[in-house]
């Protein structure tokens, strides 16, 4: 099983999701917990790599430590002059998705999608784009991705051709504030120890 992580957009439409869960939290608190979300992903499986892909900064070098002692190879690259996120993000990761799937099509097993990002599809490029060729390829195919923010054509795709996964179901287990939170049920919900961005 090989996985993929948009961390930007996961992170960005995390935020989305945090104003329909948490509407009167600040928006400065919201933290992904990473291994909780890796662990959701992974379950009882084995991992042959997972490439994460991300713009600097933020976040600070600690965090990208912590992600590395985890396994993940990173992939980072740095922001537009404006503050925005480089288009090559999303191709770096795509890229890797495709290459990984070329040299494994003798042995085709998982991609695993942490993304919502399904733009491009008019141009033949994209995350929606490349998963459609991935799984042609044999593969069998997951995206993890917020509901708020998921591009409809990649979840439609997912749902019938493989698995969509729903963020939002494991909201209070994936996220975390800086400070205490309470979740539904009334329960104080401590931050993580773990880094998180």
């Amino acid at each position: 099983m090989f996985i993929f992580w948009d961390n930007s957009n996961i992170h960005i439409s995390g935020l989305n999701a945090m104003a329909e869960k948490e509407p009167n939290q600040l928006r400065e608190l919201f933290r992904t917990n990473f291994p909780n979300l890796f662990a959701l992903v992974k379950k009882d499986r084995d991992i042959d790599a997972v490439y994460l892909s991300g713009s600097i900064p933020p976040p600070n070098n600690a965090l990208w430590d912590y992600l590395r002692k985890m396994g993940i190879q990173l992939q980072l690259l740095s922001k537009t002059s404006e503050g925005t996120e480089q288009e090559s993000v999303d191709m770096s990761l795509q890229t890797m998705m495709l290459r990984t799937a070329i040299d494994h099509i003798e042995q085709p097993s998982t991609i695993a999608v942490l993304t919502g990002d399904g733009a491009g599809k008019q141009l033949g490029e994209g995350f929606l784009t490349d998963l459609k060729r991935i799984k042609a390829m044999g593969w069998n195919i997951e995206v993890y991705s917020w509901k708020n923010s998921c591009n409809r054509y990649l979840k439609e795709y997912a749902e019938q051709n493989g698995k969509f996964i729903a963020l939002d179901d494991y909201y209070y287990s994936i996220t975390y504030l800086k400070e205490d939170r309470y979740n539904p049920t009334g329960k104080p919900v401590r931050p993580s120890t773990a880094l998180a961005l």
